[in-house]
Order: C-alpha cells, then structure tokens, then sequence
C-alpha cells in the first residue's frame, strides 16, 4: 500500500465506524420527548399502574368507559401524542388505552425497535384483557402486525403510516447514514442481533398469516419517513383491509387530523353493537 494510502487508512476506519455506530444509534435509542402541560391535565386521572415488562416499567392511561382500544405511537413518541384520537373514542361510547413504549415518554429503559415495540404491546395486552380495536401509528402500527402474527385477536385495528417490512427499513437507513454495501451488511448483522431475529420474520410475508379482521390504513402518499409502498404492499397482503391516502398531512401531522381521527372512530365503531 503507497505510504499516502497507508496513512489515510486509519482515518477511514473511523469514518466508517462513525457512521455504522450513529447507524446503530439512530435505530437503538429514542429521543424522550416531555409530556406538554395540557396533556398533563387531561390525563390526570386517567394514569394506571405502571406496567412491568422486561425489566422496566410502561407508563399506561385509560380514559372512558367501553369496549377497549389501545393506542400504540410511534417512534420517537409518546402515548399522549394520540390523546386526540382518545377523546374522539370516549364520544363514541369506548375506553381508549395509551402507553409509552420502552425508552419513550414515561416509561422505562433507553433502547427500542419495533420488536422491542411488538413485545411491549404484546405484555401490555395481556395485561388489559379483550380488546376491540388497536390504533397503531408508523412504529405503533408495525408493531400490531407482529402482534396480530403472533395470536393478538382483534376485531378492527387502524394503520397510520406505518412500515409493513423491517428489512426494507434498515436498507433505508444504510443508504440516510452512507453505509456501502459491506457497512450496511454489517448493519443488518448487528440489527438481527439487537432484534434477537432474523430480519426476514419481521417482514410482511412473514407477518400477513395474523391479519384476519378488518383494517384500515391511512398514510400520505408524499410522506418521506416512512414510504406509501409500505402501505400499499399491507394492503395487497390484506383482503380484509382499505386503504385511504391522506394527502398533505406528511408522517406526523395525520395523527392529529380531525378527519382522519373521525374516519378512524367511524371504522372502529362500525360493528362495534355487533
């Protein structure tokens, strides 16, 4: 190797370890937003017991009374981002369930995936009983297919922008944080073994067996987190599902749309009496 060449090398390394470890990072670690005052006082009497699952503890609120729903955010969330869609289903005669999965809000621990997400909920839900219908937003939503694949029974859930494979996911966030082909291979790698999985179990064709109740899915065509193929693939996977664009509203504004709350009640609540 040229002597140039040869000192250049160690420098290199570490830009390749740079970027493989904030690879890592921006898939393990969450931020931890805080909870907003108003949000505060409307979920103030609404607070459970703390959940143990895994070693940590998961923040959980209910508000109203009725059929159950859980409300699962997304990453970099928190439960009471989805206070909105909470309210709307109290008017409409059900209780609505919201909790900080791990690393996020309130609750526990400082790494998260969407198995960690998956796993959580799983705890969460045979801690609730029976539930009708599950709300799921981007990571929330991934989140109920690997628990509807793994024997959660519901009657309704709702999508909102969420991923229906994990490895097309990791190959993006490669490509955002310019992994080569050999960096995001060992990507993949560590993901597996931060997963405890193989990516290919947490993709579609390995999760569609558990969706037999009716869904819908909701996602802005122009979104740039996470793309509108992911939802258009659940929906070809589904027979039992709509699927209806949101334009306009990106990744995180359609969660707190009027319209699409409403539209997302009226689902749930269509063979709610049957």
């Amino acid at each position: 190797m040229p002597p140039a060449l040869a000192a250049l090398a160690p420098s290199l390394a570490a830009h390749v370890d740079g970027r493989l470890a904030a690879a890592r990072h921006a898939f393990s670690t969450p931020e931890r937003i805080a909870m907003s005052a108003d949000d505060k006082a409307a979920l103030a009497h609404a607070a459970e017991p703390p959940l143990r699952h895994e070693g940590i503890k998961l923040a959980r609120w209910t508000l109203g009374r009725g059929p159950r729903v859980v409300l699962v955010h997304g990453w970099n969330g928190r439960g009471s981002q989805l206070l909105g869609f909470a309210g709307a289903l109290v008017d409409a005669g059900f209780s609505a369930t919201l909790f900080d999965l791990p690393g996020h809000g309130d609750s526990g621990g400082h790494a998260c995936s969407v198995v960690h997400a998956g796993r959580a909920l799983r705890s969460l839900l045979a801690a609730t009983g029976e539930v009708h219908a599950i709300v799921g937003h981007s990571m929330g939503s991934a989140a109920a297919l690997l628990a509807f694949a793994r024997g959660t029974q519901v009657r309704r859930s709702v999508h909102l922008a969420g991923p229906s494979s994990l490895t097309p996911m990791v190959k993006r966030q490669a490509a955002a944080h310019g992994l080569g082909p050999e960096e995001a291979a060992a990507f993949a790698g560590w993901v597996e073994g931060f997963i405890g999985t193989r990516l290919a179990y947490v993709d579609l064709d390995r999760l569609q067996h558990g969706l037999r109740h009716a869904g819908l899915i909701v996602h802005d065509p122009e979104d740039r987190t996470v793309p509108f193929a992911a939802s258009q693939a659940l929906h070809k996977a589904w027979p039992g599902a709509r699927l209806e664009p949101a334009p306009g509203l990106g990744h995180r504004r359609l969660v707190a749309d009027a319209d699409v709350v409403s539209r997302s009640v009226a689902f749930i609540a269509e063979d709610a009496a049957a």
